[in-house]
């Protein structure tokens, strides 16, 4: 940082000025996640988990029919449970209930239309979602945070203008900790026996520190 130098021979600081620049991007999102739970009640709970876990291997098969790679999926809980008859006065058993729930990461919405009408069909399963996301790869990623960059640039030459001062060289640029916005939820829409899915758009949003010396006129 340059320095100029008062009358009694010490230095100060030349002035800076430091903004956030910041940019935000409508773009469709390029991926999406199903909770699919499979869930069975029996008499006890040894005989509900297999009923599950039979299952669990024909939904196995049938993503990998659908060209879902097993690490895109992701067992997120299994639980077997005393199930009771509401408002349980008497506390009366059901049965136990055994549940196993998977996390799947689809691309695309006729895929993800697909996954849906064949595990509730043909497995009798519970669906969750779709949960829509722009992955980091994404190039509207980069693109937002260098439109964040050169919105840094202009809010600070206009600072710099409106105290009658030149924008002089970037001193420091810094990326928040929260720089890369998480986008919000899209939208699904369903209808027909094809199961059609809309994914809409999500916003990605990008932020920078930027501190600039400012040059006196």
């Amino acid at each position: 940082m340059s320095s100029d130098r008062r009358s009694d021979g010490a230095t100060t600081a030349a002035p800076t000025v430091r903004v956030v620049g910041e940019a935000t991007i409508r773009t469709q999102p390029d991926e999406a996640f199903l909770s699919i739970t499979l869930s069975a009640v029996r008499e006890s709970p040894g005989p509900a988990l297999a009923d599950v876990a039979k299952r669990s291997e024909s939904l196995a098969t049938m993503l990998d029919e659908l060209g879902i790679p097993s690490d895109d999926r992701s067992t997120t809980g299994v639980n077997v449970a005393e199930e009771f008859a509401p408002p349980d006065p008497g506390r009366r058993s059901l049965g136990h209930r055994a549940t196993a729930t998977l996390s799947v990461r689809v691309a695309g919405p006729e895929l993800i239309g697909r996954v849906m009408m064949r595990t509730s069909g043909e497995l009798d399963a519970r669906i969750a979602g779709p949960s829509w996301r722009v992955s980091q790869k994404h190039p509207a990623w980069l693109d937002a945070a260098s439109q964040a960059a050169a919105n840094a640039r202009t809010k600070a030459a206009a600072y710099a203008a409106g105290v009658d001062a030149r924008l002089g060289p970037l001193l420091e640029l810094s990326e928040p900790e929260d720089g890369y916005g998480m986008p919000q939820a899209a939208r699904a829409a369903f209808g027909g026996a094809e199961m059609h899915v809309d994914a809409g758009q999500q916003e990605v949003t990008a932020s920078i520190h930027a501190t600039f010396e400012l040059e006196l006129r």
